[in-house]
């Protein structure tokens, strides 16, 4: 499962939380331009140090905002006066290689992971707002461990059946679920793990946008829209290098969709993500944009959705009883409710929760499931079939983990498809 580090477990380089606003300003009222320098290296080490996936920046009538998103969640660091505004925002411009003049048009950018003290490379992007450019600053290369597939918090069965799929020849595996439900972390590791057992007689191609994690004996492809080399045009490029893996990482349209799935049954394994809401509706998303039937039911070897959960602060959990209204979301008896959750500490920095995993269902396509998708059967059907076959859903995955006490039931409402339960 996937921790971040505690003020604890790294003294030596993280700040007490309540502290770090008056730190930033004292850097900031320095003379000069280190002060300015320290103040930004300040706010992007800490973020690092607290395991913050992105850093925001926004301009607000009186105050510069900075924010943490710890665990999916935006947490309030720091509230900088607009004095300060422009300098900090030409400061990231210039780590970014971003334009500083150019205030009036959005901006996309890398600060490279030499360049702050955490050793982080880092995705920048900035808009103009009417009170200000608005940055936010995504920190890429997680810990190596992160892209393990038995570290992401998915059950034992499902990491079983993701790596006897990852050894076939040819098929389509595809992975649903939001934005920042850690899609792009499962590909990775489902990556990893092919080139461990397959070593370098493989050729991986992937096409991303953007690529967040470089990794050696890979083909990276990254689209620019600016020069039509879009996910469908790269696909149709690499097609004609020789590939037997292939990742594209969102099928977006119906061209992309049709190559896509195509490759996977001429030959090649191809990998990618398409929004969903759930294992099952995957396909009546592939139907309703006019890919036939029959491509849908003969490609398609697997498909996962997730999410990921906040787990429990391990120094400060208890037990409680959740609320009515929340046992009866989830079909739960009171007198069977023991539950537990963090209350808050120093060490989850008063939040009650520290680190994330994943929960998933997992679909294996069979024989009786693509006779359902060909005779184009609804989503409910197509899910009653799914748990028929074996499918363990994300609810029931998510609740494993709460009465385990990993999390709990209120996360779950949280982060569950509106109407799964």
């Amino acid at each position: 499962m996937l921790s971040r580090p505690t003020p604890e477990q790294d003294q030596a380089r993280a700040l007490p939380i309540d502290t770090l606003e008056e730190h930033i300003l004292q850097c900031l009222q320095q003379q000069g331009e280190n002060g300015i320098a320290d103040a930004v290296d300040t706010a992007i080490s800490q973020s690092a140090y607290y395991g913050a996936s992105d850093l925001h920046l926004e301009p607000w009538a009186d105050y510069l905002s900075m924010r943490y998103r710890i665990d999916g969640i935006l947490q309030q660091v720091a509230l900088i006066p607009n004095e300060f505004q422009a300098k900090l925002i030409a400061r990231i411009k210039v780590l970014a290689d971003l334009v500083v003049y150019r205030k009036d048009v959005p901006q996309d950018g890398r600060i490279d992971f030499k360049k702050t003290s955490c050793n982080r490379p880092m995705r920048v992007s900035t808009v103009p707002t009417i009170n200000g450019e608005k940055i936010v600053i995504r920190l890429l290369g997680d810990a190596e461990n992160v892209y393990r597939l038995d570290v992401l918090g998915f059950q034992d069965h499902v990491v079983d059946n993701l790596r006897e799929i990852i050894t076939r020849t040819q098929g389509t595996l595809l992975l649903t679920g939001p934005s920042s439900s850690g899609k792009t972390t499962t590909i990775y590791a489902l990556l990893q793990e092919m080139m461990d057992m397959q070593m370098n007689t493989t050729n991986i191609v992937t096409i991303e946008d953007p690529v967040e994690n470089t990794m050696d004996r890979i083909s990276q492809l990254q689209i620019n829209p600016n020069v039509d080399f879009t996910f469908a045009s790269a696909l149709r490029a690499i097609l004609r290098q020789d590939p037997e893996v292939i990742m594209v990482g969102e099928i977006r349209d119906v061209e992309t969709a049709n190559m896509a799935i195509q490759a996977g049954l001429t030959g090649h394994f191809v990998i990618s993500t398409i929004h969903s809401g759930t294992a099952p509706g995957v396909f009546i998303r592939l139907l309703d944009m006019g890919i036939e039937p029959f491509l849908v039911a003969s490609s398609i070897t697997g498909v996962i959705a997730q999410r990921l959960i906040r787990l429990n602060c391990p120094d400060c959990i208890q037990a409680y009883t959740p609320d009515p209204v929340t046992l009866e979301h989830f079909g739960i008896a009171k007198s069977r409710a023991k539950f537990y959750q963090g209350m808050g500490c120093e060490s989850c920095i008063d939040i009650g929760y520290r680190g994330r995993a994943s929960i998933g269902e997992l679909l294996l396509v069979n024989d009786e499931f693509s006779e359902q998708v060909l005779h184009r059967a609804t989503t409910a059907k197509l899910y009653e079939t799914a748990k028929k076959l074996g499918m363990e859903t994300m609810s029931e995955d998510g609740l494993k983990k709460a009465r385990k006490k990993i999390t709990t039931l209120e996360e779950l409402v949280r982060v569950l498809p509106s109407g799964v339960h």
